[in-house]
């Protein structure tokens, strides 16, 4: 069956009474933006499943060629055997050295006697060597046989579990649209005050960031993107959601993450808050559905939420749960 890496919306996520006033939709926007953000990390978790069901699947097809060719290159060792089998049957049969009565009445000599006796001999010998090789090769052909159809049964289960996948993807992805629509029109009823307030005020990074590794380096490209417009599901570079900016500032320096948080959360080794450095991934919310990169001073960089830009954030102003150092 699929492996889901996802939870079910909560009874929370249901379609809510339209607010009364600019007030109420400020504070339903949050509750709202927080779903559509985890849902649209679900979204991307989805699509990682995919992509890792679909490379499964490529890796089992390409095996099930090989194990074909196996099985008929012994199919033809096998029926090659059978062939020279028959042929030394045959030549015994056709020479009458059938057995030592035979060599006896017919022999003229003692000598011819033993002549015909040493021929019988060598020919049984090479017939039982046949018949050993024979036995063998059906053995390996019914073995190639069983793998053969081992392969292709696994190829046909991955593909089975990329179409699941695949439309698993659809499915988040249709529910994380309905929700960042309904985000969408919350905030077009903020009045610019409210809007502004929402954001919070801009807060300065460092000055200078000191030390190296893919981490820092990972800041470096994330601080050119400062300003940027947040925009949910975007990967970069005119604007971005919370792992699509993680995800491509590690890009930059030649690293590789999963598309999500979720799956973000995985990689690398796990530090504890009192450990953090710059340029590790700080992850936030049960289950994860934000992510930014710590610059130092409890501040990271991170595309914080609809409405919003790339720019330094304090850590503390979301629950965290875990961080990562690649």
């Amino acid at each position: 069956m699929a492996v889901s890496l996802l939870v079910a919306a909560s009874p929370a996520t249901a379609q809510q009474d339209p607010p009364g006033n600019a007030a109420d939709a400020a504070r339903q926007l949050e509750q709202v933006n927080h779903e559509a953000e985890a849902l649209t990390e679900q979204w991307h978790a989805a699509k990682d499943t995919f992509e890792q069901r679909q490379t499964e699947l490529e890796t089992l097809q390409a095996a099930v060629e090989p194990t074909r060719a196996a099985l008929e290159t012994a199919v033809l060792e096998e029926e090659q055997f059978r062939v020279e089998i028959d042929s030394v049957a045959m030549t015994a049969f056709e020479s009458g050295n059938l057995d030592q009565l035979n060599a006896l009445l017919e022999s003229q000599s003692p000598e011819d006697f033993l002549d015909q006796m040493s021929a019988i001999e060598t020919l049984a010998i090479d017939y039982r060597d046949k018949l050993d090789q024979l036995l063998t090769k059906v053995d390996e052909t019914a073995q190639k046989r069983i793998d053969a159809d081992a392969a292709i049964a696994r190829a046909q289960a991955a593909a089975d579990e990329a179409a699941r996948a695949e439309e698993d993807v659809e499915n988040r992805k249709r529910d994380a649209e309905k929700r960042i629509d309904e985000a969408q029109r919350l905030l077009d009823r903020l009045s610019p005050q409210q809007r502004r307030a929402r954001v919070g005020p801009d807060l300065s990074g460092p000055s200078e960031i000191n030390g190296s590794g893919v981490g820092v380096e990972a800041i470096r490209a994330a601080m050119k993107m400062l300003g940027k417009p947040y925009r949910y599901g975007a990967e970069g570079p005119g604007s971005f959601d919370c792992s699509g900016l993680t995800s491509w500032a590690f890009k930059q320096v030649g690293v590789t993450l999963p598309r999500s948080s979720s799956q973000q959360a995985r990689v690398g080794q796990s530090v504890s808050r009192d450990q953090l450095r710059p340029g590790d991934l700080i992850f936030f919310y049960q289950p994860v559905s934000h992510v930014g990169i710590y610059v130092g001073d409890n501040k990271m960089i991170n595309a914080p939420q609809t409405g919003d830009v790339v720019k330094y954030s304090d850590i503390s102003s979301r629950p965290i749960t875990g961080a990562r150092r690649l």
